[in-house]
């Protein structure tokens, strides 16, 4: 009786063995790791731009201001307020905890629903836990249009005059 050398028998082809299977197993395990380190490296390599506002832009117009006496702009957390002195820019950010401010129901003043703070019209604390008053921006007129600049803190009795 003659004895078979399992690996020198050749299979048909169209069977798969447990050795085939596992090698290309190994093969697409190492080619998915490659290609996902590959990818990584094209990313890394690639420069990442954070995309911001400028900090200059056209706040509104004059005119909307003779109709109601605070303007919140959402986009830039900020108010336009119109008081007898003229017009200003201010923060709408809460200085306790940065939740956005709320204009009270009567419109004199800003109050903050996250921890109660209360502001006067002019950003002022009325009543706290809020540390500072909110920041007032520079603000410009041209023509019939605001322009405000948030890189640029300006002090708290600077109005525009209307």
């Amino acid at each position: 009786m003659k004895l078979l050398d399992d690996l020198a028998t050749s299979e048909p082809p169209e069977t798969l063995s447990r050795r085939r299977l596992l090698s290309l197993a190994t093969w697409l395990s190492l080619g998915s790791a490659l290609a996902g380190t590959l990818i990584i490296s094209v990313n890394y390599l690639k420069p990442s731009v954070l995309f911001e506002l400028p900090s200059r832009f056209p706040a509104g117009r004059l005119a909307d201001l003779a109709r109601r006496p605070i303007i919140f702009l959402r986009k830039r957390a900020l108010y336009l307020v119109r008081d007898p002195e003229g017009v200003f820019a201010q923060s709408a950010v809460c200085t306790h905890l940065g939740c956005l401010t709320r204009p009270t129901a009567n419109e004199d003043g800003f109050f903050c629903p996250c921890h109660g703070s209360i502001f006067a019209l002019d950003g002022s604390v009325r009543k706290g836990p809020a540390p500072k008053p909110l920041r007032h921006y520079r603000i410009e007129r041209r023509e019939d249009d605001l322009w405000v600049d948030v890189a640029r803190e300006e002090e708290r009795d600077v109005r525009v005059p209307v």
